[in-house]
């Protein structure tokens, strides 16, 4: 199996224009230790729901409206090296951005699952 080099994002099955540096957050538990006096008294934990960080390439024909009103998205994150995850109702944490400078619009996609397919 290789190791993941790249990966292709798409939303309902859309290839979206993709730039490098997407981070895919499965979602799961965070942990916090709570002690006192050199101790660990015990760990609490809170639940995180999926998220993927993206960037776009700020073409032409990649509007951010129509990205920002997108809701109920099914978002897959395609490895190339075979691993496929796929998040279900998926929307955007907050507003996508468009940098000028790099030429990237950039967000979160939060959900309710995460699974590999």
């Amino acid at each position: 199996m290789a190791i993941l080099g790249f990966a292709v994002i798409r939303g309902n099955g859309v290839e979206l224009k993709t730039k490098g540096g997407a981070k895919l957050n499965p979602g799961g538990y965070s942990r916090t230790s709570h002690g006192g006096g050199g101790k660990v008294w015990g760990n609490s934990k809170k639940f995180e729901a999926p998220a993927l960080d993206f960037k776009l390439a700020a073409d032409e024909d990649v509007d951010i409206i129509e990205l920002n009103n997108m809701e109920e998205v099914t978002i897959t994150f395609e490895g190339d090296n075979g691993l496929t995850y796929m998040i279900t109702g998926a929307a955007l944490e907050n507003p996508a951005e468009l940098d000028e400078d790099s030429g990237d619009i950039s967000g979160r996609w939060i959900g309710r699952v995460c699974k590999k397919i």
